[in-house]
């Protein structure tokens, strides 16, 4: 449970990272593009040699690492629209809400076992997912108004964000990947990091992006947490934890972690309700991971 505790660690600092490019004006796209190109970096050093080579195409997991680069940069931007018209908290309700697609995978398609305290937990943490970041309607989403023609953009995110667990579950059981090494995901992040600087450079080239060092610094801080969360939760499918266990605790743990740290280090305010689920979330990873 080491590897996934970290793992959490890691999602929780990007999102406090976030939280701090509000306040310094980091825009959000370029510093995901740097982020990426950094965990590329990561990977790099981690390897000690430069992570995609020739028999780097032939692998069997190189088709899957090329369509989840697409997903993680399509993901970032539905995420970001979801906040912008909906608010921040059913961004990140729908995105937590991808259980609902990896559970049942992994029970159902990969054949893990799903036992009544397993199952009562998974049902307690979408009541806490829903309890932790109630009320939906937020000061965000008031500002904008809720636009009924978009309610395409949350659904595609909570999709997106399912097709990226499914698809993780499926290489590992699989066994197309070595998931105890960095090659598969460095593959991803640097196939998302090609296409979102493509995206870049004609936005600079065209004079609607501006380059700013403060992106680029932005990014380098984001990308080694997120290269951390990424590798340790691959570590913990690898040593053992199944997906059904993995991805709910980490999901819930990630509220759960950053609900405290809000009020703790942001003084951000949670209402009983607030934390009726933070507690439930807590007695749901209980349940899950024994």
């Amino acid at each position: 449970m080491s590897f996934l505790f970290t793992a959490i660690v890691c999602s929780v600092l990007i999102g406090f990272i976030f939280k701090l490019f509000l306040r310094f004006r980091v825009d959000t796209f370029q510093a995901i593009v740097f982020n990426y190109l950094t965990c590329l970096a990561c990977g790099w050093i981690h390897l000690g040699h430069f992570p995609v080579e020739r028999a780097t195409f032939s692998a069997p997991w190189f088709p899957y690492a090329l369509f989840l680069g697409l997903i993680f940069i399509t993901g970032f931007y539905t995420s970001a629209l979801t906040v912008r018209y909906f608010g921040v908290t059913v961004s990140q309700v729908m995105q937590k809400m991808s259980i609902l697609a990896s559970v049942p995978f992994a029970v159902f398609a990969c054949g893990e076992t799903a036992g009544m305290g397993k199952v009562a937990g998974f049902f307690m943490a979408l009541c806490a997912i829903v309890l932790v970041n109630f009320p939906f309607r937020t000061r965000e989403s008031e500002q904008e108004g809720h636009k009924t023609g978009l309610l395409w953009v949350p659904l595609i995110t909570w999709v997106l964000a399912g097709v990226i667990e499914v698809v993780f579950l499926r290489v590992q059981y699989g066994q197309l990947a070595d998931m105890s090494k960095p090659d598969f995901i460095v593959t991803v992040f640097g196939t998302a990091g090609l296409i979102g600087l493509l995206f870049a450079v004609r936005g600079w080239a065209t004079g609607k992006m501006v380059f700013a060092r403060k992106n680029l610094i932005g990014g380098v801080v984001l990308g080694i947490p997120n290269y951390g969360s990424m590798l340790f939760m691959l570590w913990a499918l690898a040593e053992g934890l199944g997906g059904s266990v993995v991805f709910p605790v980490n999901n819930v743990g990630i509220i759960v972690a950053t609900a405290i740290g809000a009020v703790l280090i942001f003084r951000e305010h949670l209402s009983r309700v607030n934390w009726a689920g933070v507690g439930l979330a807590a007695l749901s990873i209980i349940l899950m991971a024994y």
